[in-house]
Parts: C-alpha cells; sequence; structure tokens
C-alpha cells in the first residue's frame, strides 16, 4: 500500500497534472523543487518514491518529468550504500542546476540560425524556445516571430505576449493559417513534451507544419535538451482525450468533439534537433535514444 501524501504535496501534484499550458522544462523544474521539499521536510521514503511516481503519471507524455524521476531511480540503486534522501536532495539540485544550463547552450548554438530580419515561426509554448528569441535579441539579431494561437488552450498567445512585451515583433495567428506563412519563413523553431526513437512529441499540429516545412524547404528544429529522450521501450499513449469543453461547451447532437493534446512528428521530418551538447540529425537521435535505460519501476 502506498503510504499517504501530505496535502499540500498532493495539491502540488494535482496542480501540475491540470497544468495544460506550462512548457515541459517548466513543470519538471517544480516537480524536482518538490522532491527536495519534500526530502527538506523529512518525508518518509515511502513518500518520496510515491511522489516521484504520481509526477510521472500526472504528465506522462512530458519526459523532462519521466527522466527527472527514471535516473533517479538508477542513480539510487546504483549507490545502495548511501542514504536515500542524500542521493534525491543532491540529484534534484543537480537536475535544475543541468535545466539552466541546458536553455543557455541550446540558445547558443540555435543562435546562429537567426539571421537579421529573419522570420521565425514558432507553435505552442517553449520555454525554450522563449530563451532562445530573448538570447538572440540581447546580442542585437533583428527578426520577427510568428506565434501560432495553439488552440484549445492558446498558450502560444502566451508566448506572443512575452516575446512582445520585450520588443520582439510578432504576428500572431490562428492555427490553420500557418501553412500560407511557412514558405515564406526563413526557420521554424518548436519546443517538444518528448523525443522517441520514431519521433518528436510537441503539441498537436506540430507534424502538419512539419510536412509542410520539408515540402517547402524551409527548415524545422526541434530545441530539446537530452533530458527529453525516451527510452525505446517506455510505454506511451498520446491518444489520451482531455475535456472536450475545451473545444465546446454546449452539446451538440451527434456531434463528438475530439481533443487530443499532442502529435508525433516522425524524426524525418525535422532538419535537425539542437540539443545542450549539439544538433542531432534523426539517425543520429536513433542511435542515442537505443542506449537509454528504464528503471524497473516503470516495466
Amino acid at each position: 500500500m502506498k503510504e499517504i501524501l501530505p496535502r499540500n504535496i498532493r495539491k502540488s501534484i494535482e496542480q501540475i497534472r491540470l497544468d495544460n499550458t506550462s512548457g515541459s522544462v517548466e513543470l519538471a523544474k517544480k516537480s524536482a523543487e518538490l522532491l527536495i521539499l519534500l526530502v527538506n521536510r523529512n518525508g518518509s521514503l515511502a513518500q518520496i518514491n510515491n511522489t516521484a511516481y504520481s509526477l510521472v503519471q500526472s504528465q506522462p507524455t512530458m519526459a523532462s518529468i519521466f527522466n527527472l524521476v527514471n535516473n533517479l531511480m538508477l542513480t539510487i540503486d546504483k549507490n545502495k550504500n548511501q542514504q536515500q534522501k542524500n542521493i534525491v536532495n543532491n540529484y534534484c539540485k543537480k537536475f535544475l542546476q543541468d535545466l539552466e544550463t541546458s536553455d543557455n547552450s541550446i540558445s547558443k548554438q540555435a543562435m546562429e540560425l537567426i539571421k537579421n530580419n529573419a522570420t521565425i515561426i514558432t507553435h505552442s509554448y517553449s520555454s525554450t524556445v522563449l530563451y532562445t528569441l530573448l538570447f538572440a535579441k540581447s546580442f542585437g539579431k533583428k527578426f520577427s516571430v510568428i506565434c501560432t494561437e495553439s488552440r484549445p488552450m492558446n498558450e502560444g498567445i502566451q508566448l506572443a505576449k512575452q516575446l512582445g512585451k520585450n520588443g520582439i515583433k510578432v504576428k500572431l495567428i490562428v492555427d490553420s493559417a500557418v501553412f500560407s506563412f511557412i514558405s515564406d519563413a526563413d526557420v521554424i523553431l518548436v519546443g517538444g513534451d518528448a523525443i522517441t526513437n520514431t519521433g518528436l512529441i510537441n503539441k498537436i499540429g506540430t507534424k502538419g507544419i512539419a510536412m509542410t516545412a520539408q515540402h517547402c524547404n524551409t527548415a524545422i528544429y526541434a530545441l530539446c535538451s537530452t533530458i527529453k529522450f525516451l527510452p525505446p521501450n517506455y510505454p506511451l499513449n498520446l491518444n489520451q482525450q482531455k475535456n472536450p469543453n475545451e473545444i465546446i461547451s454546449n452539446k451538440i447532437s451527434n456531434v463528438t468533439p475530439i481533443n487530443y493534446y499532442f502529435d508525433l512528428t516522425p524524426l524525418e521530418y525535422l532538419t535537425g534537433v539542437i540539443t545542450e551538447k549539439e544538433t542531432l540529425k534523426p539517425l543520429e537521435i536513433k542511435e542515442r535514444i537505443k542506449h537509454l535505460q528504464l528503471h524497473n519501476g516503470f516495466s
């Protein structure tokens, strides 16, 4: 039987579960901070384990949360002679530090793709994409951005607001209009919730954008640290229905609203994936992923 978690911990996990607008990096930070909080408040080992696995279940498509827990459990298994709470505390702090430095490293590489007076398309909200664009502007790059609204939660509008208030010119468009702009864009930059050996998992609509980009010879890059790479045998369900009321609040006879948040873009449709270490081509990504280990707690 799982040990009952403190009320504030359960509330924080539920808030992460219900968060449909924040990027995966932001939610991974909150998850690591929650584990550190539990350790510092003398939570039991059973509570720590329960919290860790509950965080993965709260956002099962977000690889950064999964890898936080998966790699933590693998680290604990390799260091059985050390106190588990110290391992959790030290690992989570290092995880948070790595998230901070990875954004900076990714931005330095991605900035080279942004030419002066370039037009950049992005889809949905990605804290890494936001960081990269602000980073490029701080180095004097002049460019404009086209943001999709990103239905149904409209998180693309939040990205547009952040860019606009920082002096970057933005065109905000409805999702279906993006295909009319791709041929005139210089580059497309998207984030990602996860990368598998078959594709990029990101906000639904990314696959169509990438297919059109390939047809128009427009470069498209995913900005994703390696913490978003999933082991080949990790079970993943993209067909999880979200609240249909986000599409339409009133029931219509014989009409069933379908509300999926994510799709899978085959790696072959991407020009590359920019990680904190290097830019990888599809075949290189598959090679890296096949060596990743899945903790037996997930099998």
